[in-house]
């Protein structure tokens, strides 16, 4: 996706995860200001405080018995973060569906499906964590020559993570080197 001003500006705020648990949350609400400027101008306007606000309603409907399109999901506690199939539902409202490609043992797999999301205009959230368990939600936000430019909420910052850093596990996303789980557009 070519990211608009409105949406650097944004990007550039270093706006991060108010809580350890509501990464997921923050990557949904990253990824609708990207898409949606009036969005984005009232996260601007209303700097950290409104973002955080925003995360954490954000969490509350992505871990609570109903998902955005009022459709009921199974409840999820939120001390354990955010639901990939939950996220996939809420990035779904404007797109032609969503899928979570697992990436733990083909990450080669997930990273095509990434790239090839980011590559048709779409934001891609990716789980990655140690490897026994996924813990962190960062987004894929840009396709660059040799890697993928990422937000990562847990600093508010725009990282870039290569093709063999994500198949080898060898990542640096908040202190998590393994990939899990991407959520790309179902195409």
């Amino acid at each position: 996706m070519s990211l608009s001003e409105t949406g650097r500006l944004l990007l550039g705020r270093q706006l991060q995860q108010p809580d350890q648990r509501s990464c997921g949350a923050a990557v949904a609400v990253m990824a609708e200001a990207l898409r949606n400027d009036g969005y984005a101008r009232r996260l601007l306007a209303g700097g950290d405080e409104e973002f955080d606000r925003e995360v954490f309603a954000m969490h509350r409907r992505l871990t609570g018995p109903v998902d955005a399109a009022g459709s009921l999901q199974a409840p999820w506690l939120r001390i354990v973060g955010t639901p990939p199939w939950a996220l996939a539902r809420q990035l779904a409202r404007r797109s032609d569906g969503r899928r979570v490609v697992p990436a733990r043992f083909r990450p080669g797999s997930a990273w095509a499906a990434m790239t090839a999301s980011l590559a048709r205009g779409e934001l891609v959230p990716a789980y990655v964590g140690n490897r026994r368990l996924p813990r962190h939600v960062v987004l894929a936000v840009e396709q660059l020559e040799d890697a993928v430019r990422m937000y990562e909420p847990g600093s508010g910052r725009l990282v870039r993570a290569t093709r063999e850093e994500w198949t080898e596990g060898r990542l640096l996303l908040g202190g998590w080197r393994e990939p899990w789980f991407v959520v790309s557009a179902r195409r």
